[in-house]
């Protein structure tokens, strides 16, 4: 079930806004598997909204909600959040819960999944509540799917002179991050669609390949960023496809100053920063863990993810991090990763606030098997882990 909740303070803009959502829900319902989609209208209090939006969720614990409302963030040059976002942030964070903001100058914002203006036509207010519903249906527990063979999903790592492979992967990752609106207006709409960072440079990166007779498709990925050395194969191979395409090349040359990203999003990290460099410790960061929708409930994404820490270990790292919204935790906490009490923030190059993550050296002896030396999660039979090439030869930063 999909509820539409309208909070708007100017009558004229609610009595519109309700024309036009009912219209879209009748659509919205109509194609969704989940059950009817409705619109209902709450007043202008903080408290009012938050409990008719808890009751709805105890009501329907995995249910959809979309709060679209013009009090979002404060009407302001600043564009600071309101009280109702950030209530709403405290109670929803594991909740399928989206919003949209109505704002005079429609913008990003950090939090905030789409913005439009209070004069929008109706397509444009339909396309917005789309793409959140789109997100609330990625991010929601798929059912086990039985569609297709598992055992026709191979994870290995990719090959770093492989121009057409990588740009499946990259592709993957800006047609998900799309939908999940992580993406930065200029990146969105960029030329090539692929969604790369100078952190690639020094990064294993993960695909899982379903083979169908002869062809491979990539259907998910997962990348471990270093602080290693930047693998110049790699970095030939990444220039040459992104050449055409000047949004995707700024990012792939503009570098990390602390080398992984986690480290510029947590400023409150200081104390972990410093012992990583103080040790010189080889880490990393797993990141852009994706199943492409149709793939999802096969147990692709836990795949991914041994398959990722299984192989940074093996290049030497001993201390790995990540950061991720707060409904995903419990997945990497299956994984050996616990959360860093009181660190969560702005990600980089993504307009969310996330929870950081951490996998530290005293715990990794304990993911591994004695005999194997492999992650104890279970990975099934099918698994192929291929080698990296020059990947597990980086050295460290110093």
């Amino acid at each position: 079930m999909i509820k539409m909740a309208i909070a708007i303070k100017s009558p004229a803009t609610k009595q519109r806004f309700h024309d036009s959502l009912v219209e879209t829900a009748c659509g919205i319902g109509s194609s969704f598997p989940g059950g009817p989609c409705e619109v209902v209208e709450l007043n202008d209090e903080t408290e009012n909204v938050i409990e008719r939006l808890k009751q709805y969720f105890f009501d329907n614990p995995k249910g959809m909600a979309v709060l679209i409302s013009d009090w979002l963030v404060s009407n302001d040059s600043q564009g600071e959040k309101t009280m109702l976002l950030r209530r709403c942030e405290e109670e929803f964070g594991k909740q399928l819960f989206g919003t949209i903001a109505i704002m005079p100058r429609p913008t990003r914002m950090l939090d905030i999944d789409r913005t439009i203006g209070s004069s929008c036509a109706s397509e444009c207010l339909a396309r917005a509540v789309g793409m959140v519903v789109d997100r609330l249906k990625y991010l929601s527990t798929p059912p086990e799917s039985h569609n297709g063979n598992s055992a026709l999903v191979s994870v290995r790592p990719l090959k770093t002179t492989n121009q057409r492979e990588l740009h499946d992967y990259f592709s993957l990752r800006h047609k998900v991050y799309t939908i999940m609106g992580y993406l930065d207006e200029e990146v969105e709409n960029s030329r090539s669609k692929l969604e790369v960072n100078e952190a690639d440079l020094h990064a294993i990166h993960i695909g899982a390949f379903y083979r169908d007779g002869f062809r491979e498709q990539l259907v998910g990925t997962a990348r471990v960023v270093t602080n290693a050395a930047v693998d110049e194969t790699l970095h030939e191979t990444l220039t040459e496809l992104v050449n055409d395409d000047p949004v995707a090349k700024q990012r792939l040359e503009t570098p990390y100053p602390l080398g992984l990203p986690i480290f510029q999003s947590h400023t409150r990290m200081n104390g972990i920063i410093q012992e990583v460099f103080s040790k010189n410790q080889s880490c990393g960061e797993l990141s852009r863990v994706i199943v492409a929708p149709q793939y999802r409930g096969r147990g692709i994404s836990s795949r991914i993810i041994d398959a990722a820490l299984r192989k940074s270990i093996a290049a030497g790292s001993r201390h790995l991090f990540l950061e991720c919204l707060a409904v995903h935790t419990t997945l990497y906490e299956k994984h050996g990763f616990r959360c860093i009490s009181g660190i969560r923030g702005q990600v980089v190059d993504v307009g969310r606030t996330m929870v950081a993550m951490e996998l530290r050296p005293e715990e990794l002896d304990n993911l591994l098997d004695s005999d194997t030396r492999m992650p104890v999660a279970n990975i099934a039979n099918s698994e192929v882990i291929t080698d990296f090439g020059r990947g597990a030869q980086w050295p460290h930063r110093q």
